[in-house]
């Protein structure tokens, strides 16, 4: 719904053919913290409360959600059970996660060096077998125009020297790096000079085209009714 992409919105879960909110209570950037990285969308930045990001329809499904923020699924939370609550949709809870990729250490949003959040943190990515493609949908994805150029020879973080273990193979049209095809580096092992570093043409904008996404799961599904990431952070007050 009026949506700019697929890691910030108010969530909806698919639950017996129909689609249903969270109540806000208790609703907190632990719960936020599951649902950010079950999508894949990087470290939780905020919960919001009180349908900031418009009401939804259809069933509630939880309420009083008590995520201890390291479980795999946000139904395997604590509440008070499947459609068991007393809310209103007016208390519909939504997410602002930082999504899956960013340039660090540079200049400014649209230049460094290139990282990816595993869920936990931000971790390097091998220059290794980076392309040109691949920065372009990182740049795009970031709405920072197009990718001018693909640097190497970036020192790792003393701190702990990891780096990502996989590498992407991008074609360039693909809406955002997580959907990429990826490849494992041998033995989990990336072969590199150091950690890529992109440098797109434009400042950040805000992205308004990027489609609604909808996630599947094996047993249930969850979808984050999209919102301008920009928009969502004003309404939160961040």
């Amino acid at each position: 719904v009026d949506g700019g992409g697929s890691c910030s919105g108010r969530v909806e879960i698919l639950e017996q053919g129909s689609w249903g909110t969270i109540c806000d209570d208790g609703w907190d950037l632990d719960d936020a913290r599951v649902v950010c990285r079950q999508l894949g969308c990087g470290q939780a930045l905020n919960a919001l409360k009180f349908a900031q990001l418009g009401q939804g329809s259809g069933p509630i499904w939880l309420d009083d959600l008590n995520c201890g923020g390291k479980e795999s699924h946000v139904w395997r939370c604590p509440s008070r059970g499947w459609g068991r609550h007393d809310c209103e949709h007016a208390e519909d809870a939504g997410v602002v996660c930082s999504g899956f990729v960013r340039l660090a250490g540079g200049e400014g949003p649209c230049s460094g060096r290139v990282e990816v959040h595993s869920g936990e943190d931000w971790t390097p990515v091998s220059d290794g077998n980076f392309t040109l493609p691949t920065a372009q949908v990182i740049c795009a994805e970031l709405g920072c125009g197009k990718a001018v150029s693909v640097l190497g020879h970036v020192p790792f973080r003393e701190s702990d020297g990891r780096v990502w273990a996989e590498e992407f193979r991008c074609e360039g049209q693909e809406p955002e790096l997580r959907v990429c095809p990826r490849v494992p580096c041998p033995g989990g092992t990336c072969h590199h000079s150091g950690a890529a570093q992109v440098v797109c043409s434009g400042e950040m904008q805000v992205r308004t085209n990027l489609p609604n996404t909808l996630f599947r799961f094996f047993k249930h599904k969850i979808l984050l009714k999209s919102c301008i990431l920009y928009q969502c952070m004003q309404k939160s007050g961040s």
